[in-house]
């Protein structure tokens, strides 16, 4: 099993002194995005496969990441296009609440890592509503509330000396609807401070679900350095001047696919297609210098997706613009 300072460099708590770290390992942190199965198919079974291939093959891992995270975000109001027989406020508006749990079980001597937890997310947008029956062209509260409430089970299991099989299934709720995500990908160090991986999804990251291709890597050019990527969902760039203080850029892809309710529901549709592709400086920091992190974000929207469909046909899209956002959480680490 890796010692606490491989541990500790794979996971960017601070930088380290040793001038030669030891090879990445297990990734940390890297499952924040949201991939579904609307039944299950082709990357479910492989999913399958892999949990039970993985429970046979003897190797060496370790693995650790955040056991609670709470994290809000907002986004700026711009214009959309509202759909005929509808109002809506004069600007869409979207905030977040995000909730996550996990507990990690070690198993065959650090051989195999278990993480089960669960998710619950908040959205709030100011999203267009059939009229008010009983005062004809009044907006009244125009928010729409969507939440997702899932399950989490990731199973990471090394083969050989090189490779790490990583499987993930998450069932749960996605606004009206239940799926269940999944995402499948091994992992190669190449070189003493890098791995690379690679696999396949069948994702809403999009705002839609769509087989989406996976590729990680995890770099570390110097002691103060980490390259972090999770493409298409996230990229990070860390610099880590001193203990406790992470500073550095990320590139998000962060979208799903949301069943609505009667209520919800406008232009004959029942989902919602919602994505935000964003870009900014972020910062990482433990006042104390412990497992506690406060951490913030902040940038703007480089692709946004928020369109009404029906039977995976568009019905209506709202077309909103580009703005700023922040985002500010904080979390406590294994």
């Amino acid at each position: 099993m890796a010692s606490a300072r491989e541990i500790a460099a794979l996971l960017r708590l601070d930088y380290i002194e040793d001038t030669n770290p030891a090879p990445p390992r297990a990734p940390s942190a890297m499952f924040q995005f949201p991939h579904a199965f609307r039944r299950p198919g082709p990357l479910g079974v492989a999913c399958l496969a892999g949990l039970l291939a993985a429970s046979v093959l003897p190797t060496t891992l370790a693995a650790q990441r955040e056991r609670v995270t709470v994290r809000m975000e907002s986004f700026g109001g711009t214009p959309v296009t509202v759909p005929a027989g509808t109002t809506a406020r004069e600007e869409f508006t979207q905030q977040a609440l995000q909730i996550t749990l996990s507990q990690r079980l070690v198993r065959q001597q650090g051989n195999t890592i278990v993480l089960v937890g669960g998710q619950w997310r908040a959205v709030r947008a100011a999203l267009p509503r059939a009229p008010l029956t009983n005062r004809p062209g009044a907006v009244g509260d125009a928010f729409t509330s969507l939440q997702v409430a899932t399950a989490e089970l990731m199973l990471l299991r090394s083969v050989g000396d090189r490779h790490t099989l990583v499987s993930l299934l998450r069932p749960g709720l996605y606004g009206d609807a239940f799926r269940v995500e999944g995402a499948a990908f091994v992992d190669r160090i190449v070189s003493p401070r890098t791995t690379i991986g690679a696999g396949l999804s069948y994702a809403s990251s999009f705002g839609r679900l769509l087989p989406i291709p996976v590729v990680h890597v995890l770099s570390r050019p110097s002691r103060r350095l980490l390259v972090d990527a999770l493409l298409p969902a996230r990229g990070d760039l860390w610099w880590m001047p001193r203990k406790g203080l992470d500073v550095g850029l990320n590139a998000s892809l962060v979208g799903a696919q949301y069943g609505l309710s009667e209520t919800q529901r406008i232009a004959g549709s029942d989902a919602l297609w919602l994505a935000n592709a964003t870009v900014g400086p972020q910062l990482r920091w433990a006042p104390r210098g412990g497992k506690w992190q406060l951490t913030g974000d902040a940038g703007m929207t480089v692709l946004r997706r928020l369109e009404y469909v029906r039977d995976g046909r568009r019905v209506a899209d709202l077309a909103p613009g580009n703005v700023p956002y922040v985002r500010l959480g904080a979390q406590r680490l294994f």
